[in-house]
């Protein structure tokens, strides 16, 4: 990382460079902001005693940097107008280079989590537009979101959150780790995002509908089934065809595919039901695919 020393103590300026040196950055010093505008920098050390009067207009001109402003005193000048015009921060002098590195330190991270969610935002903006995505309720957890595909309602579930400024943990019903939500009686403390409902046996689905209301939940469900909750919010009837991309499925995958989702929800005469075959057909086609029954 690149670091711009300007600071016209030149044994301060030194000895920050040595110690900063040695930690990997590489480091270049000046006396003055003399002959300066816009500098390759991502890191500029600027000395109040070396600014002149052309401070604020060189920081405004190197936004992309972390500017430190090295003071002697504190004052409208040294801080207040340095700062509002995007210095990051400041430290006085005299003053432990740890202090120092542990600032720099401190804005770099901070410099890559605002570009992680800069991505992360404009990845889900992007999906968002690609998607038909409905208005969101306005409901508080925990809800329903019934789904013809767990794209549509993974991207409706981080729709919601962001609208609403809210975090969530995200398991899976595959997962025995969603247990400890009622093992734990965490309440609605924090918030949840739990897929796959459709994968739980009855008698686990109707145990966690029964206790679903007294945690801050929201779970997504692939499938047409009736589901007794009081907050579904229901967008199987949206249709997006994106979701529809990747490798398409023979005939006989895509029953294979099935079987193997949905054998451990439903039993076999429903599940026969459900694919239009009969019981013996659907034992056939286990036997055929070579599909050990769940128990």
């Amino acid at each position: 990382m690149r670091v711009l020393i300007i600071e016209n103590e030149t044994y301060l300026a030194q000895s920050i460079a040595s110690k900063l040196g040695g930690m990997g950055y590489v480091c270049s010093i000046a006396p003055s902001l003399e002959n300066f505008y816009y500098v390759d920098a991502e890191v500029i050390l600027l000395s109040s005693n070396a600014c002149g009067d052309e401070y604020e207009n060189f920081i405004r001109s190197n936004s992309h940097a972390i500017v430190i402003m090295l003071v002697s005193y504190i004052s409208d000048d040294t801080i207040i107008k340095p700062v509002q015009a995007g210095a990051k921060d400041y430290i006085l002098k005299p003053f432990m280079i740890d202090e120092l590195l542990r600032k720099i330190a401190h804005y770099v991270d901070y410099q890559k989590l605002v570009a992680k969610v800069e991505f992360y935002d404009s990845y889900f903006n992007f999906v968002e537009k690609e998607l038909n995505i409905p208005s969101l309720p306005q409901y508080l957890p925990p809800f329903i979101i019934k789904s013809n595909s767990q794209r549509s309602a993974d991207i409706y579930a981080m729709k919601y959150a962001r609208a609403n400024q809210i975090t969530f943990q995200i398991l899976n019903f595959n997962n025995p780790e969603w247990r400890n939500i009622l093992k734990n009686s965490v309440g609605k403390k924090k918030c949840y995002y739990i897929t796959n409902f459709e994968s739980l046996k009855k008698n686990e689905a109707k145990e966690f509908l029964e206790n679903m209301s007294k945690y801050s939940v929201i779970v997504s469900v692939i499938c047409d089934d009736e589901i007794s909750f009081s907050q579904i919010v229901d967008i199987t009837h949206i249709s997006n065809q994106q979701d529809l991309g990747g490798e398409i499925l023979s005939i006989k995958e895509y029953e294979k595919v099935m079987i193997m989702k949905f054998e451990g929800r439903y039993p076999d005469v429903e599940l026969a039901k459900k694919l239009g075959i009969s019981r013996k057909s659907l034992w056939e086609k286990r036997k055929k695919y070579e599909i050990s029954r769940k128990k």
